[in-house]
């Protein structure tokens, strides 16, 4: 027992025993079965009998469930699932003009990957190594998706059992066990409208040895899936970021060919048109000048090209009739190339070490290329002319993520008389890798050149030039990062005693493990020199160890009554002891009727990297001013209309997150062949760490943020005020609470069986009745899209449901299945200065199987059936405009088949 544990921790579980009760930790999601004889596994695949649920809401999916469901990948799976929102969310898609380093996360309640426990069979996965801001918690491609038996989702937070952190909830992907047999598939799928987009996938398995019989068993299992690419200007609703009707306004100033600014120019040569220099400026009747499109360039993808592999295998060999060793291996890779537009170059942008540097170019008088014309008729003929500018001689911006995964489990599993035991070790990596493949110029290099008279800013240049241009470009890798996670883990339970109203089951266990991130930058993006790359990145290198024990009491009150109480104390090496307790109760009054309710407190600590990332500086946008200072001394440039230095980087200082946790739900079973359950959740979040507040907002309430305001000695000139601002923190800090509550329901119902078959209707929905986040007053305020410094947006509908329709007779089977949502405010104002609604979104699937041939599986679907176009937005937080790429898949309708073999 660890000396460290807190008294209130120490005593709970030394009046609870040791052991661990067999039917409350056989899965995660049984972990309030009442009886051994009622221990069955959470499987999904029949309609829910109420002795099969639980004190605790779990959705579970089978593989039959996956299979008709079209989703290829553990994060399109996921999107089905109404508590998992895009709110926060990180997704293939977000690759395209954010620093993500193309993770991809889980997003329960909308609270981000790193609220959301990420299991494989229940043992937990490393975290992302590539974490930047707003970018947490388990990469999702590390899940061997051809491997998985089901998944199972407990929608209640803060796990008793398997952590603490698990405030939004947890995710289990169990694998497939005792398999005998082989298969492989062959998968294809592409849109229906051009452009590319289209989807290969391979898997193949095979599993030799019965535990019975051999006493040991054999699973192996690999696939490899390649997403094509898809560009922006392929789809109506993306081929522009200028939508004057919406409010959409997102075209840009730097211009091929350069847009003088310098009295008023404007077009370059006075022209009203931008032809015909084709797509990298644009004449907009509305706007009276020439803007750059972002999305209709050549080449700018809103899909990347993703290729993914993953091996997984599995081994068990009964040593005893009693004792069973274990072991499971994962490797996955994930490689992602992405492209986007040529970098803008101006002096609306600021590089070197501190990010305080204009890049600015000008054209001077007399050089080859000055636009003498334009210059004469707006009077600065002579002067140097300031040029917003797109580097299109450098191309467009070329990235390369690769990703990879591995996990390794051992262990051993047995009973002793009446006691059951389970010791595993895990150890889990990821690792990160991004290289520029070319378009980011690095400004030490490509500034002499632009502003040296040779490089037309305004038209065609030589083969020469054009070549010496590009050669400024950076190629090369610019950061690869490690995360690992190594595990011990033991626990053991019994029925310790016979109760008159069933047995009392007891559980106890503990784990250790060690996390370990280290983030390595290439020493050049230090330098502020990497055009279009973002700020000044720092090393990281830090870990931590935790300790955990815990003890779980099942107690039969009566005979339709169940308690379950829990404790948790967890010992961090840099956060010190926390114990948090769960409680549950399971009232059953009749066999139609299931009462549940729940109740936990929850601790997230804040991760490696939020904590130690190093502190960089940087600068505030121009015209800055002090509010205390400025009206005083009106001195321009060092209090008023200036820039202050900034600090950003990680907190050592920051708090752990807190939640409270509480469900109250009724699982009602009329008939055997209908379910329908709902279940009541709220979450209390405390102390949210976000990354830093705006500068205006810090300078716009000093009583309330001045602590994040760092000034020099006050002078001699004005010794009565305040010295001059010398810093403003930009780091993590906790800033507010978040309040969420909401009911999910399910729905499932089984038709007889006929001479025309069997149907079978499953419905899964999730309403939120608050999704409230603190404001800087202290009131708060709903449906933010936006939360807690997420470099993506997505959103999280009042509404969103999953419901399918399945048809089975004979060798014959078919599903129809909708995704909905309902709409929301948008991101910005109309043109008219209202805020607009973005329309709900209404998408259906088809798909049909055959399996009268043998051992072969036939099966042909349909994704967004009716080719539907996804709501419209004026959102700008990506750079696929028009549409929110978080929610919407913009290869539109999309056919797909498969050939399954099955050796037997």
């Amino acid at each position: 027992m660890n000396p460290r544990m807190t008294k209130l921790s120490i005593a709970l579980m030394q009046v609870l025993g040791a052991g661990l009760a067999a039917s409350a930790v056989t899965l995660p999601a049984m972990a309030q079965q009442p009886a051994a004889k009622e221990r069955i596994e959470v499987t999904g695949s029949n309609i829910k009998r109420v002795e099969g649920e639980t004190a605790l809401p779990v959705t579970v999916i089978t593989r039959e469930e996956i299979d008709k469901s079209g989703a290829t990948t553990a994060m399109e799976l996921l999107q089905l699932i109404s508590s998992n929102s895009s709110a926060g969310g990180v997704g293939i898609q977000s690759t395209i003009g954010a620093t993500t380093f193309s993770a991809q996360t889980a997003n329960l309640r909308g609270l981000q990957g790193g609220r959301t426990l990420v299991l494989i069979n229940g043992k937990r996965v490393n975290g992302f190594a590539g974490e930047v801001q707003g970018v947490q918690g388990v990469n999702l491609a590390v899940i061997p998706f051809a491997a998985i038996e089901r998944v199972e989702i407990l929608k209640d937070g803060a796990s008793a059992v398997y952590g603490s952190d698990a405030i939004a909830g947890v995710i289990n992907f169990i694998v497939r066990s005792d398999y005998r047999g082989a298969e492989a598939t062959v998968w294809y799928g592409a849109p229906t409208r051009s452009g590319g987009g289209e989807q290969e996938r391979y898997s193949a398995s095979a599993g030799f040895g019965d535990l019975s019989t051999n006493r040991y068993n054999v699973f192996i299992a690999a696939s490899y899936d390649h997403q094509k690419p898809l560009l922006q200007k392929d789809r109506d609703f993306s081929n522009t970021s200028y939508r004057f009707d919406l409010g959409l306004i997102g075209v840009s100033s730097n211009t091929f060919p350069g847009r003088v600014t310098t009295g008023g120019i404007g077009v370059p040569g006075g022209r009203t048109t931008c032809a015909p220099v084709g797509p990298y400026a644009t004449f907009f009747t509305e706007l009276g000048n020439c803007f750059f499109d972002p999305s209709g360039a050549p080449g700018v993808e809103g899909i990347p090209d993703t290729k993914t592999t993953n091996f997984f295998g599995s081994a068990k060999f009964q040593i005893t009739n009693n004792l069973q060793a274990y072991g499971t291996a994962l490797y996955s890779k994930d490689e992602n190339h992405y492209i986007i537009q040529p970098v803008p170059i101006s002096n609306l942008f600021n590089y070197g070490p501190n990010g305080d540097i204009p890049a600015t170019i000008t054209v001077r008088p007399g050089t080859p290329f000055y636009p003498t014309a334009a210059a004469t008729a707006a009077g600065v003929n002579g002067q140097n002319l300031n040029v917003r500018y797109r580097s299109v001689l450098t191309g467009n911006r070329d990235t390369t993520d690769t990703n990879e995964g591995f996990q390794l489990v051992g262990g051993l599993k047995g009973s002793f008389g009446r006691w059951d035991g389970d010791l595993s070790y895990s150890h889990s990596e990821g690792k990160v890798k991004e290289v520029l493949n070319g378009g980011f110029p690095l400004y030490s290099r490509v500034l002499p050149l632009l502003n040296g008279g040779t490089v037309n800013l305004f038209g065609p240049n030589t083969d020469a030039i054009a070549q010496q241009v590009a050669a400024t470009n950076f190629l090369g890798e610019t950061f690869h990062g490690k995360s690992t996670n190594d595990t011990v883990n033991g626990k053991i339970s019994a029925e310790i005693m016979q109760m008159a109203a069933g047995p009392l089951a007891f559980a106890v266990g503990g784990d250790f493990r060690k996390e370990k991130l280290n983030q390595n930058y290439n020493p050049v993006l230090a330098t502020g020199d990497v055009s279009g790359y973002g700020g000044n990145f720092q090393d990281v290198h830090a870990d931590r160890d935790v300790k955990a024990l815990y003890a779980e009491l099942n107690i039969p009150i009566l005979k339709t009554l169940e308690a379950n109480l829990a404790v948790r104390g967890d010992d961090y090496s840099d956060f010190g002891r926390t114990t948090n307790p769960k409680a549950s109760l399971r009232f059953q009054p009749t066999r139609d009727i299931l009462l549940r309710a729940s109740y936990g407190k929850g601790f997230l600590a804040p991760s490696l990297y939020q904590l130690f990332v190093p502190q960089t500086s940087g600068v505030s946008a121009p015209g800055t001013t002090d509010p205390i200072r400025c009206p005083v001394t009106h001195d321009t440039g060092l209090d008023c209309s200036t820039q202050f230095p900034l600090i950003f980087g990680g907190n050592p200082s920051l708090q752990p997150e807190k939640s409270e946790n509480a469900t109250f739900g009724i699982v009602f079973e009329p008939i055997n062949a209908l379910s329908i359950s709902a279940d009541y959740f709220k979450i209390r979040l405390k102390n949210a760490i976000t990354n830093g507040l705006p500068v205006d907002t810090i300078l716009g309430d000093l009583a309330q943020f001045g602590s994040l305001v760092t000034r020099q000695a006050p002078d001699a000139a004005f010794p009565n005020l305040p010295g001059r601002i010398s810093g403003i923190v930009q780091t993590y800090i906790n800033l507010g609470n978040v309040h969420i509550e909401g009911v999910d329901l399910e729905a499932h119902y089984k038709w007889p069986r006929g001479s025309w078959g069997r149907m079978r209707l499953d419905v899964n929905g999730t309403y939120y009745i608050r999704n409230d986040t603190q404001n800087l007053d202290g009131s708060y305020s709903g449906f933010v899209s936006n939360q807690f410094g997420s470099n993506v947006a997505g959103v999280l509908p009042r509404w969103k449901h999953y419901a399918s329709l399945g048809w089975d007779s004979g060798p014959w089977s078919a599903t129809v299945a909708q995704t909905y949502q309902s709409g929301y405010v948008d991101a910005q104002t109309d043109i008219n200065g209202d805020l607009r609604r973005v329309s709900s979104m209404s998408l259906f699937d088809v798909q049909g199987s055959y399996t009268g041939f043998k051992h072969l599986t036939l099966t042909l679907g349909v994704k967004n059936v009716f080719d539907t176009n996804p709501p419209q937005t004026n959102q700008q937080n990506t750079f696929q405009l028009g549409y929110d790429p978080n929610y919407y898949d913009p290869r539109a309708r999309f056919v797909y088949g498969s050939l399954r073999y099955e050796f037997k």
